[in-house]
C-alpha cells in the first residue's frame, strides 16, 4: 500500500516501527480484520490486546504496545461505566486494549501506550497502562484524554525528528527510560 493510501496512523506506525534498532525484536499482532481491504473496508474492528510486542534483546525487556495517533487534542476510552450496551459505541483506546494490557501488565516486561499528538510539534509520549488506569479511574469523568491529561500521567518523551515527510523517533532513548 502506498503511502497516499495509507491512514496517518499506519503511517505513524510505520515511522515508529522504522525507528526500532536491530537488536530489538518487532512482532505486529496480526489484525484479522484489516487483513481483508487493507482495513478499509471493514465493519468491525480487531480485539487484540495490543499492536506491537518487542523483545530488547540487550536488557531482555519484553514490551507490548499499543499506537495511538490522532490530529487533535484528545482521545475517547473506553470504561466500564461509560459504556452503553443499548447502542454502539466506538472508543479510539478500545475496551480489549485496556484489558488486555492491564492482564499483560501482571508479568514482568513494559505495558502501555503509545500516543502521537501530531499537531504543529508531533508530541509522542508513552504512558504506562497502570499509569492510565490510575488516571482516569473515579473520580475522572471525562470520556476521553487530552495532551494536558497525557502530561499528568508520568509520561515519557519520545523524541522525533522530522526528516523530509517522515518522522524518526528516538526509540533508543526510549528503550533506556523504561528499562525493568
Amino acid at each position: 500500500m502506498n503511502d497516499i493510501a495509507k491512514n496517518e496512523g499506519k503511517k505513524f506506525e510505520d515511522a515508529f516501527i522504522k525507528s526500532v534498532p536491530d537488536y530489538v525484536l518487532v512482532k505486529r499482532l496480526n489484525d484479522n480484520a484489516s487483513s481483508w481491504s487493507g482495513g478499509t473496508m471493514t465493519r468491525f474492528a480487531s480485539k487484540n490486546e495490543c499492536d506491537y510486542i518487542l523483545f530488547d534483546d540487550h536488557t531482555r525487556t519484553f514490551y507490548g504496545l499499543e499506537l495511538k495517533s490522532t490530529k487533535h487534542n484528545s482521545l475517547t476510552f473506553w470504561r466500564e461505566d461509560f459504556e452503553d450496551k443499548n447502542k454502539k459505541q466506538t472508543f479510539q483506546i478500545r475496551k480489549c486494549q485496556i484489558q488486555g494490557l492491564e492482564k499483560w501488565s501482571k508479568h514482568s516486561g513494559v505495558f502501555g501506550l503509545i500516543i502521537n499528538f501530531r499537531d504543529s510539534d508531533n508530541k509522542t509520549y508513552f504512558v504506562d497502562i497502570g499509569d492510565f488506569l490510575e488516571y482516569t479511574s473515579p473520580p475522572f469523568s471525562k470520556k476521553s484524554i487530552s495532551k494536558s491529561d497525557v502530561l499528568e500521567m508520568n509520561p515519557i518523551e519520545i523524541d522525533s525528528e522530522l526528516l523530509r515527510t517522515n518522522y524518526r523517533y528516538d526509540i533508543e532513548k526510549f528503550l533506556k527510560e523504561t528499562r525493568c
